[in-house]
């Protein structure tokens, strides 16, 4: 305890970490952009922040994360239309990832003498930033509308090689094989269900979206990304139709969401997760 205590206060006094936290806050300014303009498809419609309500461009000095929100009092400059909580909801849940991030893999170091820096490390921090901000991108979306765009869950399964080849734990057998079978798995279960009720029990959106899952951490993945995303999507299906009366056993629920936080709680504490479902072996 006392040297997990010790890494966090010289994480916290670290250059690295506050930059990383800052980094995180500008890239969820960015993922506010996706969420609002991929299903819309206007995502090169405007190359400035432009207000949702009125269209006016938002100047620089309006659009630093999450301070901006707070100097203008969550309303718009140009025309005083209240601004979303999701902005700044964003903007610090992915500074606060980068930031936690950062411990998982502490790529940059200092002491007395010297700094260090480790590449490995550093990909897998990368990889575990862009990997999150994704399945933040897409939980949203998927929450809001019921759908996850083809550009973000395909574009993600054709990137799959190349992660495999950058990632110093991934192998391309791996990312190939968990592409196959996260899409094939959730293909089948899917068409099985509209055989025997000839209608469709999940949006073939979910289907893509493991098969990415599956691209970028691999086939051991899989059990671990269904199980929990299952157990937690159940318990709030069912706490949903406990308190809402109009929710019953035909209301549709997004799937995506839970998907993306079973992998996304693998991919941070997958070798714990299967050492427990090993048997401890």
């Amino acid at each position: 305890m006392n040297t997990i205590l010790i890494q966090a206060f010289l994480g916290l006094q670290s250059f690295t970490f506050w930059t990383v936290v800052l980094l995180g806050a500008c890239i969820g300014s960015f993922l506010n952009v996706c969420i609002l303009r991929l299903p819309e498809g206007t995502f090169f419609k405007n190359t400035r922040s432009v207000c949702p309500s009125c269209g006016a461009l938002i100047p620089i000095y309006f659009n630093i994360p999450v301070i901006s929100f707070l100097i203008l009092r969550g309303k718009g400059n140009c025309c005083g239309t209240k601004i979303s909580w999701q902005y700044p909801a964003v903007e610090m849940l992915t500074a606060i990832i980068f930031g936690l991030l950062y411990f998982r893999f502490p790529f940059s170091g200092w002491s007395l003498e010297s700094g260090t820096f480790e590449l490995a490390t550093f990909i897998r921090w990368s990889h575990a930033a862009i990997f999150i901000s994704l399945m933040l991108v897409m939980s949203l979306i998927d929450a809001k509308l019921m759908i996850i765009p083809d550009v973000l869950s395909l574009g993600m399964l054709v990137l799959s090689p190349i992660i495999a080849w950058v990632h110093p734990d991934l192998t391309l057998q791996g990312s190939l094989i968990g592409a196959l079978a996260g899409g094939g798995l959730l293909y089948f279960v899917a068409w099985t269900y509209w055989f025997f009720r000839k209608q469709y029990g999940m949006g073939f959106g979910d289907v893509k979206l493991l098969a990415a899952i599956g691209g970028w951490l691999g086939w051991q993945s899989i059990f671990p990304t269904l199980f929990l995303g299952s157990i937690v999507g159940s318990i709030i299906g069912i706490s949903a139709m406990l308190i809402s009366p109009k929710a019953n056993w035909q209301t549709k629920i997004p799937f995506g969401p839970y998907l993306a936080l079973g992998a996304v709680t693998y991919l941070i504490w997958g070798s714990e997760f299967l050492f427990m479902f090993s048997g401890g072996q």
